[in-house]
């Protein structure tokens, strides 16, 4: 269990912190497909040592079939966070995506056949009210080291809607017993780097992406960011393993926390009024929608037999 904690903790840290900042500053040098592909190729590399170490694991068809989904799930929320991110804040990301767990818990419903509580819509109402208040002050052109541009913010958005379909494809096969964490990372970054490299062909073709020397910054960045992101989806494989789905969704909240306490002094971002408003929204929709059940469940005391 202790493990499993520290996990989460770990995967929360690199994915709110070190990999969205070394995006951000990285992603100019280079350009954002460019970055993302070497990006995962590096952490395909990375995995693949490590999975070599480990005990094999026989893969059958409809296995690789489940993992070619799941990679090009994500592969198109972290395209898109990479084109996003250099047109908003890390902050501003980091609570659009804290509203995943209300994604899921929604579509849970249409695609796994979960329960439909009134949690989750009013969860669902409550943080959509913060997203388009946030939203709507990123539209006003004003103070963008605070809510980013509308461009970046509605990138950002429909990377969320590709992660959370990631996230409910992934229910149903990444955690199995007999999946090992270090295989379905591998694998997964395997199928997404197939499809960057494809996308990558596309844009060279068309002009849209050129090759040219890469900085210090930016090789620093592909390589800072690759190892980061295998980190931070490693450990929150092992987290959601040794753990459960409600340990596992008490640290969602922790993310825009890491995210403001490493974005302010290293970034200069910024923070008002308006921004802790519409993030307290999103984050209480998503308490509502996903936690306040189940803890009172919890605290409840047991019946006497």
């Amino acid at each position: 269990m202790l493990l499993g904690l520290l996990s989460l903790l770990i995967g929360q840290f690199f994915g709110n912190s070190i990999v969205p900042i070394g995006t951000k500053i990285a992603v100019p040098f280079i350009g954002p497909v460019l970055f993302v592909f070497f990006r995962f190729l590096l952490g395909t590399l990375l995995l693949l040592i490590l999975y070599l170490f480990t005990k094999r694991q026989k893969i059958n068809k409809k296995q690789l079939q489940d993992f070619a989904i799941l990679g090009f799930l994500l592969m198109i929320n972290v395209l898109l966070f990479s084109i996003a991110i250099v047109h908003t804040t890390i902050i501003m990301s980091t609570l659009i995506y804290s509203m995943t767990p209300v994604i899921v818990g929604i579509g849970g419903h249409y695609f796994l056949h979960e329960r439909f509580t009134k949690y989750k819509i009013v969860g669902l109402l409550v943080s959509f009210i913060g997203l388009l208040f946030l939203v709507n002050q990123s539209f006003s052109g004003h103070e963008q080291n605070v809510f980013g541009e509308p461009f970046g913010n509605i990138l950002i958005f429909i990377g969320l809607i590709g992660y959370s379909f990631y996230i409910l494809y992934s229910r149903k096969v990444l955690h199995h017993k007999e999946q090992q964490p270090i295989l379905t990372t591998f694998l997964t970054f395997a199928f997404i780097t197939l499809y960057l490299l494809l996308v990558l062909v596309i844009t060279l073709l068309t002009g849209q992406t050129t090759i040219h020397p890469f900085p210090t910054e930016g090789v620093w960045g592909i390589f800072i960011v690759a190892v980061g992101s295998v980190i931070q989806y490693l450990a929150l494989q092992i987290g959601i393993k040794k753990t459960d789905a409600f340990t596992a969704s008490l640290f969602q909240y922790t993310g825009p926390f890491i995210a403001a306490a490493i974005a302010i002094p290293l970034l200069h971002e910024a923070i008002n009024f308006q921004l802790l408003f519409g993030g307290f929204l999103i984050l209480v929709g998503v308490f509502i929608a996903t936690t306040y059940e189940q803890l009172k469940k919890k605290t409840l005391p047991s019946s006497s037999m």
